[in-house]
């Protein structure tokens, strides 16, 4: 699974960002790697989603987690899994390379999210 913060920078994501740029590049090389094997790759890259790692990246502050998403309407883990499945389910001839997905409120100016 990918991010949007493996392409695009904002602050405080300097090592998660480094690493999941690792996991696009790893894509596209795999794809190369796989080719007329059939085996399809995909960078999946949301955006702000509700999902347990915010739990993690906030130490396991609640208070904080909660604070991220208030506000606004971030993708949830359904939204992702939805997106999942629409790429496992095309025809065997399709491979969608990249899919970069964000909440329609959220934009970069470094990833400007937009609240009440």
């Amino acid at each position: 699974m990918g991010s949007i913060a493996g392409q695009w920078p904002y602050p405080g994501s300097h090592v998660y960002g480094a690493s999941k740029a690792f996991v696009k590049q790893f894509s596209y090389n795999l794809r190369c790697d796989l080719q007329g094997t059939g085996v399809r790759v995909t960078d999946l890259s949301p955006g702000i989603a509700e999902t347990e790692f915010t739990l993690v990246r906030t130490k396991g502050n609640q208070e904080a987690s909660d604070n991220l998403y208030r506000g606004t309407t971030p993708l949830s883990a359904e939204d992702i899994a939805e997106q999942m499945f629409y790429i496992a389910t095309l025809p065997e001839h399709i491979n969608i390379n990249r899919v970069e997905v964000m909440p329609t409120r959220q934009a970069w100016s470094p990833f400007a999210i937009d609240r009440d």
